[in-house]
């Protein structure tokens, strides 16, 4: 009876000790994620900027022919061009996350613990 229950405990104490290093890695995984965002999030603003300036030096320098005030609704050109750059830069790391997250999705039928 003893040793039962001694071993029911040792395969609890594995079980949290696994939860704990996934929960631990998948932590790490969400942290570079969360990086890797920042940095895009601060190239697209690097790209609006330099959308901006080229468009004012076109509308300033540039002849009769091309003007951004015509048909072109630059709000939504410049939009278009940060999502579909956006988009290029997130999409492997949106796979990797959906492939970590789809790998260990039977912890998550799993009751939740909490520890006080």
């Amino acid at each position: 009876m003893r040793n039962n229950i001694f071993k029911i405990e040792e395969e609890k104490h594995e079980e949290f000790r696994k939860l704990f290093e996934l929960i631990s890695s998948l932590d790490y995984n969400v942290d570079q994620i969360r990086k890797k965002n920042h940095e895009l999030e601060e190239e697209a603003t690097g790209y609006k900027k330099c959308l901006e300036m080229t468009i004012n030096m076109l509308n300033v320098f540039g002849n009769e022919d091309f003007s951004c005030h015509g048909d072109l609704n630059t709000d939504q050109l410049k939009m278009d061009i940060l999502f579909k750059s956006s988009d290029q830069h997130q999409a492997p790391y949106a796979e990797r996350a959906g492939e970590i997250f789809s790998q260990h999705s039977s912890y998550e039928a799993r009751p939740r613990v909490t520890l006080c």
